[in-house]
């Protein structure tokens, strides 16, 4: 049996790569799901990805967590070596304590210009980040997490680093 992706399994690869990486604050991770000169537009017009990066990562030190989960993906292929991807998704950003307005719910799509490079394979070289709906969690709306719950958290100490 072949464990080699077909190309839409390694660009879904790449996106569950920056999901966890965000989620996980691992912004090397991040990094690698974006060619050197890519763009990202998250709202407040493109932006290199490096200028990017240093805005969301510096965002997520205020949430306690963050998850994204992805949907459904199309995709066009425009050649052997260039696809346009576009992904929906759910993500959640909390922040015990913290003001209500911190914890929220977001629909999204991302619109995904990928590029094929032999030494880096399948990368993002250009993002668009739509925002379908948003909606606010009270926190105390919330179920407490018990004590014995192994649970998860940003960083290297989440317990998929050591499995």
């Amino acid at each position: 049996m072949s464990t080699e992706p077909t190309t839409r399994e390694a660009l879904r690869d790449v996106l569950a790569a920056y999901c966890r990486g965000i989620d996980r604050r691992d912004r090397e991770l991040v990094r690698a799901c974006f060619r050197a000169d890519a763009t990202d537009d998250h709202g407040t017009g493109p932006r290199p990805i490096d200028d990017f990066l240093d805005w969301c990562f510096s965002l997520l030190e205020g949430y306690d967590s963050t998850f994204h989960f992805l949907g459904q993906s199309t995709f066009d292929f425009r050649s052997d070596r260039e696809a346009r991807v576009e992904t929906y998704g759910v993500a959640s950003h909390r922040t015990a304590g913290g003001p209500d307005h911190r914890n929220l719910v977001t629909g999204f799509r991302y619109l995904d210009t990928f590029t094929l490079d032999d030494r880096s394979g399948w990368q993002i070289a250009r993002r668009v980040a739509v925002t379908d709906w948003s909606r606010v969690d009270r926190a105390h709306d919330w179920w407490l997490v018990g004590d014995r719950l192994l649970t998860g958290r940003a960083g290297p100490d989440d317990p998929s680093y050591h499995r």
